[in-house]
C-alpha cells in the first residue's frame, strides 16, 4: 500500500531557479560549460533597448506623431505607415536576436550583428535631422557589434562525435 500523499513535493526542499547552475540558461556556469562573458549579456541588453527604441518609433509613426515631420530636412520622405511597419519588424527581430544571445545562440549572435550594421548605416541618414539621437543608437550599435564579435569562442557550437540520431 503506498502513501497516499507521496507525489506532493517537499515545501522545504530549494527550488531550482533561472539563475540556477543546473538551468542551461543560467549565466552560471557548470562543468562542461562556459560562463557567459559580461559583454554578451551586455549586447543581449543593448539589443533590447534598441529594439524598445525602434518599437517606440513605430509606435510614433504609426500614429503620425513623430519629432522627424517637422524638422526642415524631411529624410523620411512622409511614408511614416511603411516605416511604422520596418521599425516595428526591427523591433521584433532585435528583441528575437537578443533572447538568443542570452541563450548562447549562434544565429541570434549573426542576426545581431547584422541588424546592428544596418540599423548604424540607416541612421547616418538622421544626421542631419536629429544628431543627437542619431549618434546615441549608432554607438549603441557598434557596441553590440562589439560585443557580438569580441566574444566569438562563447558562441561555438559543441561538435558531436557520431551521428545525430
Amino acid at each position: 500500500m503506498s502513501e497516499p500523499y507521496a507525489s506532493v513535493p517537499d515545501p522545504s526542499a530549494p527550488k531550482p531557479s533561472f539563475f540556477h547552475p543546473s538551468n542551461p540558461r543560467s549565466s552560471y556556469s557548470t562543468p562542461g560549460t562556459a560562463k557567459r562573458p559580461g559583454m554578451v549579456t551586455f549586447a543581449a541588453i543593448m539589443l533590447f533597448l534598441v529594439g524598445g527604441l525602434y518599437g517606440a518609433s513605430a509606435l510614433m509613426e504609426f500614429i503620425n506623431v513623430t519629432w522627424l515631420l517637422f524638422s526642415p530636412y524631411n529624410g523620411v520622405g512622409g511614408h511614416l505607415l511603411l516605416w511604422g511597419i520596418i521599425d516595428a519588424i526591427y523591433a521584433l527581430i532585435l528583441f528575437a536576436a537578443g533572447i538568443s544571445v542570452l541563450e548562447g545562440g549562434q544565429m541570434g549572435r549573426i542576426i545581431g550583428v547584422i541588424v546592428a550594421v544596418f540599423s548604424a548605416i540607416r541612421w547616418l541618414f538622421f544626421l542631419p535631422i536629429a544628431p543627437v539621437t542619431a549618434v546615441v543608437i549608432i554607438a549603441l550599435s557598434v557596441l553590440i557589434i562589439y560585443a557580438l564579435v569580441s566574444h566569438e569562442e562563447f558562441f561555438q557550437q559543441p561538435t558531436t562525435t557520431g551521428p545525430v540520431v
